[in-house]
């Protein structure tokens, strides 16, 4: 009985050995590549600053404080036309970009102007060039951010003082006592 059912699993296991064997040769007459790589695509910014007259404003610093999916930039500048033009290659985006505005010059290029900060979103972005393989593409942004001019920063000189009771001009005008006196109850 040992002898027959050695034999019985024996004559089993060539033959399936042999339909698996023929199977595996029958899928490899087909040709692929292999390809490795990640999908990826190219994101422009083009941009233009002004101020609230529509001015272009030069020389205005942008930078992109985005962190580990934006690969590292130089900072970038406006030029005499108030344009600036962001380029990076990257995954398919689909949350917001950052751009921070910075007027470094002051008043050389027309004004002081107040920094501000945008947010620039790929989200619906129609993207055009497709290869069909791992570059989805590229796609491009375009727009204008109006920087406000800086107000004069008044400061409160009663309320400096009042914040170091141990001014002259305060012990001169005698709000000393009524800064202990508030101090004690």
């Amino acid at each position: 009985m040992k002898k027959i059912s050695t034999y019985i699993l024996k004559s089993v296991n060539w033959l399936l050995t042999g339909i698996l064997a023929l199977l595996g040769f029958s899928s490899c007459d087909q040709i692929s590549t292999d390809m490795y790589g990640t999908p990826h695509s190219k994101f422009t910014i083009k941009g233009k600053v002004t101020n609230e007259s529509n001015a272009p404003i030069p020389q205005i610093q942008i930078r992109s404080p985005y962190g580990e999916n934006i690969p590292h930039t130089d900072t970038l500048y406006t030029d005499s036309k108030g344009e600036f033009n962001y380029s990076f290659n990257g995954f398919l985006r689909g949350d917001n970009i950052p751009l921070l505005l910075t007027d470094i010059d002051g008043e050389q290029n027309g004004g002081s102007y107040a920094s501000d900060s945008v947010s620039v979103s790929f989200k619906d972005a129609e993207m055009t060039g497709n290869d069909g393989e791992w570059y989805l593409g590229e796609a491009t942004k375009e727009i204008t951010i109006v920087l406000k001019e800086k107000k004069e920063e008044k400061t409160n000189k009663r309320l400096l003082y009042a914040k170091n009771p141990n001014h002259k001009l305060l012990k001169h005008i005698g709000f000393e006592y009524r800064i202990k006196k508030r101090n004690k109850e």
